[in-house]
């Protein structure tokens, strides 16, 4: 059976290139930094193998060089770029896209407070007020006295390090100037 010519251009095999000794010393730093952070194992493979690249790389090479799913690869991609720990990298000719590492890790920095901790905060914030107001509309004789003071001490200490982490952060974005 013969398949069609748009099946054979569109499917691009990609020989895989497993990363030398010192790329996989790399990329574990950038897995262990990404877990740091509660960001997925892929996500620090992507950015360490982006970091060493001298070359702009496709998610597909990205794919084939980290023996990752395709959907791992560019979900850490999509995450990346809005860090703005990777930009895109036009090849002319090329349809597909070419990303490689913002070596600036301020950069990266910067973006993961804006994206990351900043709305963690900010839901936080709604989270904790919705606690508050649950645990004061609950009734009496549902709860004792002793389970609304430790139910009201939780939140007000989940509180307390929410506004820490809060003043905190003006301070890691003055640190990153």
């Amino acid at each position: 059976m013969r398949t069609s010519k748009k099946t054979e251009k569109s499917v691009v095999p990609v020989a895989p290139t497993a990363p030398a000794a010192w790329e996989l010393a790399v990329i574990d730093v950038f897995v262990r930094g990404a877990a740091m952070f509660g960001l997925r194992k892929s996500v620090g493979m992507v950015f360490g193998a982006l970091y060493c690249s001298r070359d702009p790389l496709s998610a597909q090479e990205l794919q084939a060089k980290l023996q990752l799913s395709r959907g791992a690869v560019v979900e850490a991609l999509q995450l990346l770029r809005r860090l703005g720990a990777a930009r895109v990298s036009l090849k002319i000719g090329e349809r597909r896209d070419y990303f490689s590492a913002e070596t600036d890790l301020k950069n990266f920095v910067r973006g993961f407070l804006k994206e990351v901790l900043e709305p963690a905060l900010e839901k936080a914030d709604i989270r904790l007020s919705q606690a508050s107001s649950a645990v004061a509309g609950t009734p009496e004789p549902a709860w004792s006295a002793a389970e609304h003071a430790f139910a009201r001490s939780r939140i007000e200490e989940l509180s307390a390090w929410k506004v820490r982490f809060s003043k905190i952060l003006p301070l890691f974005e003055n640190l990153l100037d």
